[in-house]
């Protein structure tokens, strides 16, 4: 039973100095970096992207113009993570006390939505075509899904050197692959509709490919989705048993909350219970357990409140 309750919370002082350092200084170098690759990625993605929906129009292939509509999706994505950097590293004010991270997040499940609405485009064309089949120019097909293949394969490699613990460089990224497998898909299939007049494969490949996208766009949404809803990014018990097994004394530990702001960015808030004898451990122990869980669970900002049971 619990019988008294410090109304004070604490913030670990270590967790601070953490958050400062090793997300601050690192995050703002890491900012750096992925905003001069998103750049330089969405420049050559979006000049592509406009070749490939005019020449997707012009040789009437549904295959070249889902990948050209994903083309777009892309390029989107990669100038809205650009822009989510941008005002991500903006500085921390008493209006937005946990900074402007979230919109990172914030961009990953906008694109996400991007992905998902492309892909019931796709779907709903692929239907009006196999009951309308239309006839495609394949050789042009192959040149410009070749382009578009290149240029992922590019834009991909830039893409590489980012951090992909980042959900919104995560969001970017699964975009270029997306782009890349159905560009390789088109080029096979335009090439066997080159020898064998079979029109009919050009709409079962968008089809495909819009099966690719659609389960990596649920992915995404319900990775987004879930930190936007303050999902826990650790199992609460598991919290819970870690601190308990570390720290014999204690007594327990309830309303646990954890939280992700964004990326590797973990806030927590809980009560800790002793015993009445163990008044004397009241100050270590909120720098103890704010250290064990920083140490243990990278949660960089923990807020304990002591209790003290009957």
């Amino acid at each position: 039973m619990v019988c008294k309750y410090n109304d004070n919370h604490h913030h670990h002082p270590l967790a601070n100095k953490v958050h400062e350092e090793a997300h601050g200084h690192s995050h703002d170098h890491s900012a750096t970096k992925d905003k001069k690759l998103l750049k330089i990625s969405f420049v050559i993605t979006f000049v592509v992207m406009i070749v490939e929906i005019v020449g997707g129009i012009y040789v009437n292939s549904l295959a070249l113009i889902s990948d050209a509509i994903h083309m777009f999706t892309h390029a989107f994505a990669l100038g809205l993570s650009l822009f989510a950097l941008v005002i991500s590293t903006k500085v921390i004010d008493e209006e937005k006390s946990f900074g402007y991270f979230r919109a990172e997040v914030l961009a990953a499940f906008i694109n996400g939505l991007t992905i998902a609405l492309s892909v019931a485009w796709i779907v709903y064309e692929a239907i009006m075509r196999l009951l309308h089949p239309e006839e495609i120019l394949a050789s042009a097909t192959i040149i410009i899904a070749t382009l578009g293949l290149v240029v992922n394969v590019i834009t991909g490699l830039i893409l590489l050197r980012a951090n992909h613990e980042n959900i919104n460089i995560k969001a970017a990224f699964l975009h270029m692959m997306a782009d890349t497998i159905s560009s390789a898909a088109i080029i096979v299939g335009a090439v066997v509709i080159y020898y064998t007049q079979f029109y009919i494969l050009d709409t079962i490949l968008a089809l495909l490919v819009a099966l690719v996208i659609a389960k990596w766009a649920k992915s995404l949404l319900m990775d987004s989705v879930h930190i936007l809803l303050e999902g826990s990014p650790y199992n609460i018990e598991e919290i819970r048993g870690a601190i308990l097994e570390e720290f014999e004394y204690i007594a327990d530990v309830h309303d646990i909350h954890c939280w992700e702001i964004s990326h590797n960015y973990y806030y927590l808030t809980c009560h800790v219970v002793l015993e009445a004898k163990e008044q004397g451990l009241y100050s270590d122990t909120i720098v103890n357990v704010g250290r064990f869980l920083e140490q243990k669970f990278l949660i960089a900002h923990a807020t304990i409140q002591i209790e003290y049971a009957k």
